[in-house]
């Protein structure tokens, strides 16, 4: 795709939106340089630009394959590396390819764009919370810097309108460690505030799928711990049904959980047969997932004592 082709999808997506060319590039590039990329006019450098702007709009950055930088693609490779050795080899060899990109990026002074900054700043702080070597507070200080270098004004008051896949992953990170710090509410508008522009603004549904079925078992979670049970459940639903759009499980029998949990304590009508029929369900499933460690320990036992006390 030539760079005037990508300037007018950009231009008429942002107006199509009613989006203004300050609110697009705010903390990603100036107005002077979305205004030559919507023109066909961007240099190599602007182009850089291009994959998060087509984010912030809910398009996939990364379908525009000659718009990234060599050095900029081998980075984000090396995080992916990273992210993949937490789950199969450890923090310890996350580390070393972490350490790698680092030194990769500072010996030869390559530049690398703001997102691939904040998925290293990201990777850096989930690796410290695993090995318990930074508090809470510590870790949301690092997200919320992180998310400032392109969501310049965020706030939990102040949520940014529109937002790229690395701005939606950062806030729900942020959710939970303000959950984690007694501040649930906060957690809970943060949430639904980026499940508002995934549902509505991305056009990818398979990619904001993959995103919304953790956020929804995490939402869920919040809401079910408030005695929120309805919007719990609500939200639960939301996420059963976004993972039909998936292979990835994993969350699945945790949201199935949430929601049974919450329809027994909310108690209408057609509750206790649906928390029995998810509950159920949901331990088949963690017992299928167990054998290759990809749920909790703990959740097979937890499903089984819901199932227990309320005679399901």
């Amino acid at each position: 795709m030539d760079k005037i082709a990508i300037g007018k999808i950009i231009s008429d997506r942002r107006k199509a939106e009613n989006c203004t060319q300050e609110d697009l590039c705010l903390g990603i590039c100036s107005i002077a340089t979305l205004s030559r990329i919507e023109n066909g006019k961007a240099g190599n450098h602007d182009r850089s630009y291009i994959p998060s702007l087509l984010e912030r709009l809910g398009m996939s950055g990364d379908s525009i394959n000659d718009i990234i930088s060599e050095d900029d693609y081998t980075v984000r490779q090396m995080i992916r590396r990273a992210n993949q050795a937490i789950i199969l080899e450890g923090t310890e060899e996350a580390w070393k390819i972490v350490k790698e990109t680092r030194a990769r990026i500072n010996d030869d002074h390559r530049n690398i764009s703001l997102a691939n900054e904040q998925r290293l700043i990201v990777l850096e702080t989930e690796l410290s919370r695993q090995e318990c070597k930074i508090s809470v507070d510590e870790e949301l200080k690092r997200l919320e810097k992180a998310l400032r270098m392109t969501a310049v004004n965020y706030s939990p008051e102040n949520l940014p309108p529109y937002m790229t896949n690395m701005e939606c992953q950062i806030l729900g990170d942020i959710a939970i460690a303000y959950h984690k710090l007694g501040h649930t509410d906060n957690a809970i508008s943060i949430d639904y505030h980026v499940k508002g522009f995934m549902e509505h603004y991305v056009e990818d549904k398979i990619l904001a799928a993959d995103n919304l079925t953790v956020l929804c078992h995490n939402l869920s979670k919040f809401l079910g711990l408030a005695e929120r049970y309805s919007d719990c459940i609500a939200v639960a639903h939301d996420g059963i049904i976004w993972h039909k759009l998936t292979d990835i499980k994993r969350t699945l029998p945790l949201t199935m959980y949430n929601c049974a949990w919450s329809l027994v304590r909310r108690n209408e009508d057609g509750d206790i047969a649906e928390a029995k029929k998810l509950a159920y369900e949901s331990l088949e499933i963690t017992n299928f997932l167990s054998k290759y460690d990809l749920v909790p320990p703990t959740l097979a036992g937890s499903i089984q004592r819901l199932i227990d006390e309320y005679h399901l």
